[in-house]
């Protein structure tokens, strides 16, 4: 007896996932913990384009034959980057159709799947697709950058208690001036364990959406000695560290998903590589890049973050506060 392709009868539980350039809609065939995902209601209509995501049986027959590099690795255990686990399936039908099978499918989602829609489109669509938080204050977006564990999140809530507005944590598309943040639930630590919050808890004022006019860019590493000093970074030296450390491609390790995106063909991959490298260029140089080495829980550091939160680089110089190996 044949066996099925995939059974899509049977995957008849919806979860909506807003991606701000298109629309993730997950099909299972019942409830999985969606809480590394901010889930939204169904769509009342409009043009949006949607992405399915259909959660598969391992054994069906749509993961037959895997013929792309993450195919292939996910069977092995490798999802992407440092994540690892047991053996999956995950198939891109199409540029608007993807499988998987795991036996918890947010673990897919959230590392492989949204990353990897995320950065397609925006290298289809000519924005730039960066990690980071952003909030804004004064109708100016500020970006906060940096390595995994330099404290974003914790300065991006630093930055709500003194009345800013939260616009993203992980995922941030860049459109010329402009940054919106995609709607992503929130990791925290407490009580030594990781917890997800929504977008709107615990971070002051309820979590905004939509583009916000950029007014600085924050490249953070987080400090404990109760100092803020806060210094200029050249385009260039920005621009390496956020290449490797921000830029989507870089940052997850995607590369071999774009080449297979594009069929392979070496051409339309420099292409798409080099405008995002562009749009990155004029990123850091349209925009004053500031190194923040910051205690956000010290006086000096919430002091710190007044000036921060008030600045747009189109219109005036930064001066440096502190000084060489404060």
């Amino acid at each position: 007896m044949a066996r099925p392709l995939m059974d899509l009868a049977a995957l008849d539980h919806i979860v909506w996932c807003d991606l701000e350039l298109a629309l993730l809609k997950i099909h299972s065939s019942g409830p999985w913990d969606t809480k590394m995902i901010s889930s939204v209601p169904a769509p009342a209509g409009g043009d949006r384009e949607i992405v399915n995501v259909f959660v598969c049986d391992e054994d069906d027959e749509i993961f037959d034959d895997p013929r792309t590099y993450r195919e292939d690795m996910v069977s092995r255990g490798s999802y992407r980057g440092h994540h690892f686990g047991p053996p999956a399936r995950f198939k891109v039908i199409d540029g608007h159709n993807l499988a998987l099978a795991h036996p918890d499918p947010g673990t897919i989602v959230w590392s492989l799947v949204v990353k990897y829609v995320l950065t397609v489109f925006s290298l289809r669509r000519g924005v730039l697709h960066i990690k980071g938080a952003a909030v804004a204050s004064g109708g100016r977006a500020h970006l906060i950058l940096g390595r995994g564990g330099s404290g974003k999140t914790e300065m991006a809530r630093a930055m709500c208690r003194q009345g800013a507005r939260l616009l993203g944590n992980t995922h941030l598309l860049v459109d010329g001036d402009s940054v919106c943040g995609v709607r992503s639930n929130i990791r925290v630590r407490e009580g030594g364990r990781d917890v997800y919050l929504p977008a709107d808890r615990g971070h002051g004022p309820e979590a905004d959406g939509g583009w916000t006019p950029i007014g600085s860019v924050l490249w953070v590493r987080y400090r404990t000695d109760g100092r803020a000093v806060i210094a200029p970074m050249p385009p260039d030296v920005a621009k390496a560290n956020l290449r490797f450390f921000a830029e989507s491609v870089g940052n997850w390790e995607l590369k071999e998903d774009v080449a297979d995106h594009f069929g392979a063909d070496p051409l339309d991959f420099g292409r798409a590589l080099s405008a995002a490298d562009a749009l990155l260029d004029a990123l850091c140089r349209r925009f004053d890049v500031r190194f923040a080495q910051v205690d956000v829980f010290s006086q000096e550091g919430a002091e710190a973050l007044v000036p921060l939160l008030q600045a747009d680089s189109r219109d005036r110089p930064f001066t440096a506060t502190g000084g060489p190996g404060s």
